[in-house]
């Protein structure tokens, strides 16, 4: 096991040339609370492998096609130790193997290939056509009636 002081660091840019993203959009992700602050201040700060993988993972969930407020909901549902980041990143890297897969499938079949999923609950999933789909602010509303129909205790 690697102790915390070989720990691998990373600055901001270092952290999104690894994930293929900006420094800003790292900075925004800390702002918003999806991606924990580095450790230390000023020229010393920096971020840990952890940091890299709960990045990966975000990256990940918004290839899924997960807009950021749906992001944070399951990230929160993680847990901020992130204990179950690695295991989530496989599941959801998995996922995105599948997608590649079934799309080229529709592709080759001809049927439509554009679809969005939503996590709506453990084990809850909404896949809806894109040319099916309401507009952004109609989806975001339903999403959040369907994850309250489903978070409430009967």
């Amino acid at each position: 096991m690697t102790s915390d002081r070989a720990e691998r660091r990373y600055t901001a840019s270092e952290l999104a040339a690894r994930v293929g993203t900006s420094e800003r959009t790292v900075r925004f992700y800390v702002a918003e609370g999806l991606l924990p602050p580095p450790r230390g201040r000023g020229r010393g700060a920096h971020f840990r492998e952890a940091h890299l993988i709960r990045l990966q993972l975000i990256r990940a969930i918004q290839r899924a096609g997960n807009e950021l407020s749906t992001i944070a909901e399951y990230l929160e549902e993680l847990g901020a130790d992130g204990a179950k980041d690695a295991a989530a990143l496989q599941v959801w890297e998995a996922r995105q193997e599948q997608a590649e897969w079934a799309q080229t499938w529709r592709e080759r079949f001809g049927v439509p290939a554009t679809f969005y999923r939503y996590r709506i609950a453990d084990g809850v999933e909404l896949f809806v056509e894109a040319k099916a789909a309401p507009d952004r602010q109609r989806m975001s509303a339903l999403l959040r009636r369907l994850r309250a129909a489903f978070s409430e205790d009967d």
